[in-house]
C-alpha cells in the first residue's frame, strides 16, 4: 500500500471532523445562553424588574442594574431559573456583595424590641424581696475563685491577643513578591471596574497566594493606558484597584492586610504605539509593602 497516497484523505477527513466538532461545540454553547437568557429575561420581567441586563457565559450570568439593591434582587431572581448554575450582581460601581438590605436590616430591630418588652414584663413581675444581698453578690466559682479574680484572668487573656503581629522575613517578603508577579493580569469591562470572569479567576489566585504568606500586607496598584483624559483614567484606576481589594476581602482576606492606590496613565509599563501596547498598560499590580 503506497502511504503517500493514503496518509492525505484520512488527514483531510481527521481534520475535517475536527473543525465540525469545534463548530457544533460553539453552536450548542450559544444555544445554552441564548435559551438561559431568554428563560432569564422572562423571569425578571414576570418578577417586575425592568432595566436589569443579563449576560451569561456559559451556564454562569453577570446581572447588572442601575442601583446595588435593584442587582442583588435582580441576581437573585435570575439565580433561580432552571439551568443557571451562578449569577453576581453589578451595580454602578461593580460587583455587590450580598448584604442584606435595608428592609432585612430593620427586621432583627423589631425582634430586639420584642425581647426588651419581654424583660421588662419579667422586671416588674419579679417580687421585691428579690433584691440580691451583699453577701450574695460576692459569687464564687466552683473552685472558690471570686468573679473578680476570673474577670482579672479574662482580661490577662484578652491582652494576650493584643501581641503585635509578626512581621515577615525578608526571604518571605521576597518569595511573596514573586509569586505576586506571577499572577496573570486581571481583566475588566471596557471602561468599568466590573471584573471580567477571567479576571475574577485571577483574583481569586491572588487570594490563595496571599493565604499562602498571611504577615504580608500588600497595596493593590491601578493603571490605565492612555485612552481618554487624565482626570477620567485617574478616577477609574482607583475604582478597579478598590474592586479588586473589596473581592479579596469577599474570598477571605483580612481588609487590614490591603491598601489600593490609583495611578491612571502616569506609569505606563511600555510607551504605547500599538492595542498590544496599550492592554500591556492596562493592568493591576500587586506590591508588598511591610
Amino acid at each position: 500500500m503506497n502511504l503517500k497516497v493514503v496518509l492525505p484523505p484520512v488527514i483531510i477527513v481527521v481534520l475535517g471532523l475536527g473543525a465540525l466538532s469545534g463548530v457544533q461545540n460553539t453552536g450548542f454553547r450559544e444555544h445554552i445562553e441564548g435559551a438561559l437568557t431568554e428563560s432569564a429575561q422572562g423571569a425578571l420581567s414576570a418578577a417586575g424588574i425592568e432595566g436589569a441586563d443579563v449576560r451569561f457565559a456559559g451556564r454562569d450570568a453577570d446581572v447588572t442594574a442601575a442601583s446595588d439593591a435593584e442587582a442583588l434582587t435582580a441576581a437573585d431572581v435570575v439565580g433561580g431559573v432552571t439551568g443557571v448554575r451562578t449569577a453576581a450582581a453589578y451595580g454602578p460601581d461593580g460587583l455587590v456583595s450580598g448584604e442584606p438590605g435595608p428592609a432585612e436590616a430593620a427586621e432583627p430591630a423589631e425582634d430586639t424590641a420584642d425581647e426588651t418588652e419581654d424583660v421588662a414584663d419579667v422586671a416588674t413581675d419579679a417580687p421585691a424581696d428579690a433584691t440580691a444581698s451583699p453577701e450574695a453578690s460576692e459569687a464564687t466559682s466552683d473552685d472558690g475563685t471570686s468573679d473578680d479574680a476570673a474577670g482579672e484572668d479574662e482580661a490577662t487573656d484578652d491582652d494576650s491577643e493584643d501581641e503585635p503581629k509578626r512581621e515577615p522575613t525578608r526571604e518571605e517578603r521576597e518569595q511573596a513578591q514573586e509569586d505576586l508577579v506571577e499572577i496573570p493580569n486581571i481583566t475588566f469591562v471596557t471602561d468599568s471596574a466590573r471584573l471580567t470572569k477571567d479576571g475574577r479567576r485571577v483574583v481569586r489566585e491572588a487570594a490563595e497566594v496571599l493565604a499562602e504568606h498571611p504577615e504580608v500586607e500588600v497595596r493593590v496598584e491601578g493603571h490605565t493606558d492612555s485612552v481618554a483624559d487624565d482626570e477620567h483614567n485617574q478616577r477609574l484606576s482607583e475604582r478597579r484597584a478598590e474592586q479588586v481589594v473589596d473581592e479579596l476581602v469577599e474570598l477571605g482576606v483580612e481588609r487590614d492586610r490591603l491598601t489600593s492606590k490609583g495611578f491612571g496613565e502616569s506609569r505606563p509599563l511600555v510607551v504605547p504605539r500599538t492595542f498590544e501596547d496599550l492592554e500591556k498598560n492596562r493592568r493591576v499590580e500587586f506590591i508588598v509593602r511591610n
